[in-house]
C-alpha cells in the first residue's frame, strides 16, 4: 500500500504544481489573456489526444463496445438525477449540469487508474475517458451555448478522432510512426495547457459571498460522491470483469474536470464557481482512491 501511495503523490506532484505555476503566471504575465489558450485545447489539443489514445489501446472491439456502453448509461442516469436535483433545489440546469456530471477522467483518471492498477488499466481507463471527452462536447456545449445539433457533434474534432480510432482499429489500419508522433506532440500540449488555465482561475477567483463558496463545497461532494454510486449501482446489473469494474468505479468519482472549466470559460458559463469546485472536488476525489488504494 505504500508503494501505491507513493506512485499517487508523484502521480498529483506534476498535476498541482502546473496549477500553481498557472496560478503564479496569470499573476505576473499576460499569458491567460483572452480565450485563444482554450480554443487551441479545443480544437487541436483533445482531438490529437484522444486518437493517439485510443490507437495505443491494447483492447479488442466487444470490450471496447462493454465499456462504451456502461459509460454512456452512466451518463444518461447521472445526467437525469442531476437535472432533477438541480431543479429542486432552483440551481439554473444548463450552466451547471456538464460540470456535475462530468468527472475529469483524462489528465486525473488515467494517471491514477494506474498508480493502482498497474499498466493492465490504462486501456481501459483511456475508452472511458474518451467517451466522457465526446460527452464534454455533446452534452457540454450544448448545454452551456443552448444549442445542439447532430451535425455539430459529428463536425466536432474530439467525436471525429473517437471515430477515426475506432474505425481503425476495427479494420486493424496502423498509422505510420511519423503521424503517430505527430499525434503525440500536439496532444502532448493539452494537459499542461489545461492545468495552467485552472490555475489562473484559482488565482483570480471573485466570489460574491459565502453562499458561492457554500454552493460549491456542495458540487465539490456530489460530483465524485454520486458519481461513484450510481456507476456501483450500474454494476448490479451490468457485471463487468473486476478489473474492468474497479477502473469503471474509479473514473466515475473523479473530480470536476479541467474541461468543464475550459468550456465554461469559452461560453461564458459560471467558470468562477466551476475552478473553485475542482480543487475542493479533488480532495474528495483523493479519499475515495485512498479507501480503494488500502481496501
Amino acid at each position: 500500500m505504500v508503494a501505491v501511495l507513493q506512485h499517487l503523490s508523484e502521480v498529483l506532484f506534476p498535476l498541482l504544481s502546473l496549477i500553481v505555476l498557472g496560478a503564479l503566471l496569470g499573476r505576473n504575465t499576460d499569458f491567460f489573456d483572452g480565450r485563444a489558450l482554450s480554443g487551441l485545447v479545443t480544437a487541436v489539443g483533445i482531438p490529437a489526444l484522444l486518437l493517439h489514445s485510443v490507437l495505443n489501446m491494447d483492447m479488442d472491439i466487444a470490450g471496447m463496445g462493454a465499456l462504451i456502453g456502461i459509460t454512456l448509461v452512466w451518463l444518461v442516469v447521472m445526467s437525469a438525477a442531476t437535472a432533477l436535483l438541480l431543479l429542486m433545489t432552483g440551481i439554473p440546469v444548463r450552466p451547471y449540469l456538464p460540470a456535475l456530471v462530468h468527472p475529469n477522467t483524462g489528465n486525473m483518471g488515467i494517471p491514477v487508474c494506474f498508480a493502482l492498477f498497474g499498466p493492465q488499466s490504462l486501456g481501459l481507463a483511456v475508452v472511458i475517458s474518451s467517451v466522457i471527452q465526446v460527452s464534454h462536447f455533446t452534452l457540454g456545449i450544448g448545454c452551456l451555448s443552448g444549442r445542439f445539433s447532430v451535425r455539430s457533434m459529428l463536425e466536432n474534432g474530439p467525436v471525429l478522432a473517437l471515430i477515426a480510432g475506432a474505425t481503425l482499429l476495427a479494420t486493424g489500419i496502423q498509422l505510420p510512426e511519423p503521424a503517430m508522433t505527430t499525434l503525440d506532440m500536439l496532444g502532448s500540449i493539452t494537459v499542461p495547457v489545461m492545468l495552467m488555465l485552472l490555475g489562473n482561475s484559482i488565482a483570480s477567483l471573485k466570489l460574491s459571498g459565502m453562499k458561492d463558496i457554500l454552493r460549491s463545497v456542495g458540487f465539490s461532494l456530489y460530483r465524485p460522491l454520486a458519481g461513484l454510486a450510481l456507476a456501483w449501482l450500474l454494476l448490479l446489473f451490468w457485471p463487468l470483469n473486476a478489473l474492468e469494474a474497479q477502473v469503471f468505479l474509479i473514473q466515475c468519482a473523479m473530480p470536476v474536470a479541467v474541461m468543464s472549466y475550459v468550456l465554461a470559460v469559452r461560453y461564458q458559463g459560471p467558470s468562477q464557481e466551476i475552478a473553485l469546485t475542482i480543487p475542493l472536488s479533488l480532495t474528495v476525489s483523493l479519499a475515495v482512491v485512498v479507501v480503494f488504494a488500502v481496501f
